[in-house]
């Protein structure tokens, strides 16, 4: 493994890398709501705008998570940096879940190396929101290339995998945008301009999700 030791541990200060890119490579499984909810709220009961409204479910789901910089249900998903900061690389779109966090690196030589938080080759800490990662103690980490995206790093994020683990205050934003958005399917009617409801904004501010922003 190509990890430097030092005789003096780098000190536990948290640097902010932006990352260059970020990309859900695994999509949620299912949807904060299911059709017979958002049909009940938009109160249809006709088959004929299902695909419609199943549609406007994903997208709610995104403007929610997107707004509060957050992932309401697990998936899987791939931050790149240009390099390692001094220490601890904040994992965007909190909670983290559980499972394996893996970190891909470039070599000066141009060759990959791997990093598992399996294999204790880092620590993971998913006690604060975000969750993050850092070097063990006494370590650092490795030296690369130091060029466009030489450094990836893949976790998995959200409440949990079924509809039951997302928090209800972000469900009902869900439920209150894919109504809007049927209602209004346009945004100017009638020379006005239609625009997200004050109550969807109200209780965005009021849930207390993204407060660690």
């Amino acid at each position: 493994m190509d990890t430097i030791v030092f005789g003096t541990p780098q000190p536990p200060t948290s640097t902010l890398t932006p990352y260059r890119s970020l990309v859900r490579v695994v999509q949620p499984a299912v949807e904060p709501v299911s059709l017979a909810e958002a049909k009940a709220h938009c109160r249809v009961d006709i088959e004929d705008s299902d695909p419609y409204i199943l549609s406007l479910i994903s997208v709610a789901r995104q403007y929610v998570e997107d707004a509060l910089d957050i992932t309401l249900l697990t998936s899987v998903w791939e931050a790149r940096y240009d390099l390692f900061p001094i220490w601890s690389i904040n994992l965007p779109r909190p909670p983290v879940a559980p499972g394996t966090v893996t970190v891909t690196y470039r070599r000066g030589d141009g060759t990959y190396g791997t990093l598992l938080s399996d294999n204790g080759d880092f620590q993971v800490d998913t006690n604060v929101i975000p969750g993050r990662i850092y070097p063990n103690w006494a370590r650092a980490w490795p030296a690369t290339r130091g060029d466009e995206n030489s450094v990836t790093v893949r976790y998995t994020a959200g409440y949990g995998p079924g509809v039951g683990s997302i928090p209800p205050v972000a469900r009902h934003l869900c439920l209150l945008l894919i109504g809007h958005w049927f209602d209004s399917r346009q945004i100017v009617t009638s020379g006005n301009v239609v625009e997200v409801p004050a109550t969807f904004h109200t209780l965005l501010a009021a849930s207390g999700l993204g407060i660690y922003r």
